[in-house]
């Protein structure tokens, strides 16, 4: 009878500290990665190319969530800025030519590249969407 009740009382302190941390508040869980929206990121669109020609148009996703069209810039091309986004925001940078020409396209957050391409289509796009 004391085996029993011995395991009795095994059984529920072993029940109450599952339950304790089970239901428990881990603040953590929703800062692990840097992911808690709204947040605000440094966004940098880079174009290069290996021919030193022009671009005949360039757009991207601006510092409000809308387009910006760039006809005729020089490459390589930057631009920088800082942007308040929320989960599921998404940013996009294209460009497009009259001539084949190798381009890379680079999207950065926080100086770190998130996606990139490069190819020698007369049309080129990369996009990233905040997880």
């Amino acid at each position: 009878m004391k085996t029993l009740k011995s395991l009795s009382h095994l059984f529920l302190l072993a029940f109450s500290a599952i339950l304790f941390i089970s239901c428990r508040s881990d603040s953590n869980d929703d800062n692990s990665g840097g992911n808690t929206y709204p947040k605000q990121v440094s966004i940098t669109y880079r174009i290069t190319s290996t021919t030193k020609s022009s671009l005949f148009h360039i757009a991207y996703k601006n510092e409000i969530g809308g387009t910006t069209e760039v006809n005729n810039p020089a490459l390589p091309f930057t631009k920088t800025f800082t942007r308040t986004v929320n989960q599921f925001d998404n940013l996009s940078l294209s460009c497009s030519s009259t001539t084949s020409q190798t381009v890379k396209l680079e999207i950065l957050v926080d100086n770190k590249v998130v996606n990139s391409t490069e190819n020698t289509n007369t049309i080129s796009s990369v996009a990233y969407v905040f997880p």
